[in-house]
């Protein structure tokens, strides 16, 4: 083969003369959109990932500290559950456990040995031992005083003067003065996140959180007391907030109805958005309020969920994918129900008779669920805390494989959980808000 064929073959087509080759620019990691960034940054597996990946150029800082990002981050991993300040119900336990509170601080396991739970006591609030907490949202608390009133129920009391948020992990603490031509008795009182678009990402903190107060008013034309309505009361952080009632539970307090005797109405959960009462007496009625609109419906329940229930035998809890679920204790057995997101149709999902379950749990009795019918203590989305009635004896059982746990420090406190998150770390914090500092200028 000729030396220039093969020359031509092995290096291409000769180059004219005067001809040069222009060779395409590197492409580096900065040629990226803001939106693949983004989409890369959600992959970070902890906010310690995101602080350092902000400190390395302006432009990554803006990225990571853009409200969207932050908000989208936060959902997956920004929030680390430190644990949960477990509630005392009086009336499973008279003897609180620490110092005469009844609030105690548990780091979740996974944090177990970087959380000091002295970190997280409440003794910084003013009377810190005369707060009862309501709710708790991302790293805040909503507490409130209980006030003795001659109409006053264990359940539904009154609202004393002011309410109390709380960020423990920082000891800060904002006193909310409750006003007084609204003074009535409560049966729900939520910490939502705030409408602040300019709070950075933040979907919420001391600065920009919201509390919704359910009241139980009686109707205005009738004056025998039998007949009442819920009315939304809504508070707003930042200066241009404080109390307002919204028009669409105004309105709604003209079309729904709901008994007189308060104690007919029982908090039965919260879930996707939304918090459940079940009134006794109207067998599978439901009181709905959507927390996003403030409105207020009354639902219907399959009466085989309902029939014969209380307090201490009903919960309606969530799942995965907008799951609602109904747990009943009936006969000493649990049963678990569950309803698609979208559907109508109820299907039985789990059961447990707790009397075998039970058998061979460190302190079980023989004497327990033999004649009495066992409690529902507190439900979350994992699991459903019971108790016997003949003695205060909390267990868990796991609402997904139905397995019965007495060991777990959740079963030390016969009452509510709740979760409290670490916020984002400071850093990137600090780092958004010079980002927005620099987009004013």
């Amino acid at each position: 083969m000729a030396p220039g064929r093969h020359g031509q073959r092995r290096g291409g087509r000769p180059k004219s003369k005067g001809a040069s080759r222009k060779e395409a620019p590197a492409v580096t990691v900065h040629d990226l959109p803001d939106d693949i960034l983004e989409l890369i940054f959600l992959r970070l597996d902890s906010c310690a990932s995101a602080v350092r990946a902000a400190s390395a150029c302006t432009r990554w800082c803006g990225v990571l500290a853009g409200a969207g990002f932050l908000s989208r981050f936060g959902s997956l991993r920004a929030h680390r559950l430190a644990g949960h300040y477990h509630t005392v119900d009086p009336f499973f336990d008279t003897s609180p456990p620490v110092g005469g509170q009844l609030t105690v601080f548990v780091p979740s396991p996974s944090m177990s040995t970087v959380v000091d739970p002295r970190r997280f006591a409440l003794d910084f609030l003013p009377n810190s031992k005369s707060w009862e907490i309501a709710d708790s949202r991302g790293g805040l608390l909503l507490l409130y005083k209980k006030r003795p009133h001659a109409w006053c129920t264990e359940h539904h009391p009154y609202l004393q003067d002011q309410l109390v948020v709380c960020e423990p992990l920082t000891r800060r603490h904002q006193g909310i003065i409750y006003p007084r031509d609204m003074v009535s008795q409560y049966i729900g009182l939520f910490l939502l996140d705030g409408d602040d678009d300019d709070a950075g990402g933040r979907s919420i903190g001391m600065s920009n959180f919201k509390i919704i107060a359910v009241l139980h008013k009686f109707h205005a034309w009738q004056s025998d007391g039998r007949g009442g309505v819920p009315l939304a009361l809504v508070f707003s952080s930042g200066s241009d907030g404080g109390w307002r009632v919204p028009r669409s539970a105004a309105a709604d307090s003209d079309n729904v109805t709901i008994p007189g005797d308060i104690d007919l109405i029982y908090f039965a959960g919260r879930v996707g958005g939304s918090a459940y009462w079940a009134i006794d007496e109207e067998d599978g009625t439901m009181l709905v309020l959507d927390e996003a609109t403030t409105t207020f419906s009354v639902v219907t329940f399959p009466q085989n969920l309902l029939r014969s229930y209380d307090r201490y035998n009903f919960r309606v809890t969530g799942g995965e994918e907008g799951v609602l679920r109904v747990v009943r204790l009936q006969d000493n057995e649990l049963k678990v129900f569950a309803r698609r997101r979208g559907g109508h149709e109820w299907v039985l999902e789990n059961f447990l008779q707790l009397r075998e379950a039970t058998r061979g749990q460190p302190g079980r009795e023989d004497r327990f669920f033999e004649v009495n019918e066992a409690l529902i203590v507190a439900a979350d989305s994992t699991h459903v805390l019971v108790s016997p009635q003949e003695k205060t004896w909390p267990f868990s059982v796991d609402l997904q494989t139905m397995e019965v746990e007495r060991a777990h420090e959740r079963n030390r406190y016969a009452g509510t959980a709740f979760p409290y998150e670490l916020p984002c770390p400071p850093a990137l914090m600090a780092c958004a808000e010079r980002s927005r500092r620099r987009s004013r200028r």
